[in-house]
């Protein structure tokens, strides 16, 4: 059994020049990703003039593994379709084939190369890129973006499991909200709504503060006003809460994400979809790394007249298709016309259907 489970030289080779062509893709992709990202963004590095050591360690560092993580199933389908076509022209698929190995057998490389990948990735995904972001999310917005949201209209939230609050507006800027109303439930049944022209934070005594407000009690029938011209109150919110924008949740290791979702679940979010991709797609990514490599062996173990550029070309429109595919899905996901997860996983499903059928067609 042991004997079985024991790398070969070709397997070792496989392994050795799949990881290697990957890595190599990476660096290539990179660099001209650092190229364009600086051609787009140098009219804001000449107005604010970060300084070089600042721009370099503290976004173009972090800016590679963010880069890494957004495209990572898309080098490995390259690399591998590149490096699996140069073995075909060569003719050594045919005598590796020839000498008893069985095609799947062939695979067994490929599929412990991408397991070395998915473990890195799961890794990457859930731990280290999130902290990564939160450095290029930060000098984004200390030297780039000119405005920040200052504002945020008719804001919807669940305090908790009885208390709910609705806001026609928030200012950043001075803290303060207006037409506030705040709705308190008991068994299913609306007991207290207060309602302010005016809601304040007070930064000093950290409470909130009602101006110009009016409050419901209903008992047992009846209905107790009393209105007023200020009164302070706490409430389970922070001014930040109105304004945490859906790209700092890539910011957030997958023990605080989840954390969030649940938070924002109990207040009603109704983003907290777009935070559930967020998550999920965390670990569909690296699975779906063995599905596009059995992809790109399928499609590039025959040999062809055009050479490594038709395998190539081939592999393009098959990448710009499964990023189309993950694009719908994800939106889908995000608006609730699919459930988050499903939205997810279609598109690795999808596409481990279609090289199952490259797989059977593929040349043996």
């Amino acid at each position: 059994m042991w004997e079985k489970l024991k790398l070969g030289i070709i397997d070792r080779y496989i392994i050795k020049m799949y990881l290697q062509t990957f890595f190599y893709s990476v660096l290539l992709f990179t660099l001209i990703a650092i190229f364009i990202d600086i051609s787009e963004k140098i009219d804001d590095f000449i107005k604010r003039k970060p300084p070089l050591s600042v721009l370099i360690f503290d976004y173009y560092i972090f800016f590679i593994p963010y880069f890494m993580g957004l495209f990572s199933s898309v080098f490995i389908f390259l690399s591998t379709l590149f490096f699996n076509s140069k073995l075909a022209q060569n003719t050594e698929i045919i005598a590796i084939l020839n000498s008893g190995l069985s095609y799947g057998r062939f695979l067994r490389p490929y599929l412990i190369g991408s397991g070395l990948l998915f473990v890195m990735f799961i890794i990457l995904n859930t731990q280290l890129l999130p902290i990564c972001d939160r450095y290029r999310l930060k000098f984004e917005d200390d030297w780039i973006h000119e405005r920040r949201v200052t504002q945020n209209n008719n804001i919807y939230n669940m305090l908790n499991d009885s208390n709910m609050i609705h806001m026609e507006s928030f200012n950043y800027a001075d803290s303060s909200g207006f037409n506030f109303n705040l709705e308190s439930f008991a068994n299913g049944k609306l007991v207290e709504r207060t309602f302010a022209n005016r809601l304040l934070w007070n930064r000093q005594k950290q409470c909130w503060t009602f101006e110009t407000y009016s409050r419901r009690l209903f008992v047992n029938d009846r209905e107790v006003i009393s209105k007023g011209a200020r009164m302070d109150t706490i409430l389970n919110l922070k001014p930040d809460e109105f304004f945490v924008k859906t790209n700092y949740v890539s910011s957030m290791t997958n023990p605080e994400l989840n954390a969030y979702i649940k938070k924002e679940t109990n207040k009603g979010n109704p983003q907290v979809n777009k935070y559930k991709v967020e998550l999920y797609k965390r670990t569909a990514i690296p699975v779906a790394f063995f599905v596009l490599t059995i992809l790109a062996v399928a499609v590039s173990s025959g040999k062809s007249r055009g050479g490594v550029g038709v395998h190539l070309g081939v592999g393009l429109i098959i990448t710009f298709t499964y990023l189309l595919v993950i694009q719908i899905f994800n939106t889908m996901g995000n608006t609730g016309v699919l459930p988050p997860l499903i939205a997810v996983w279609i598109p690795s499903l999808v596409f481990f259907a279609i090289a199952l059928v490259m797989l059977k067609r593929s040349p043996k």
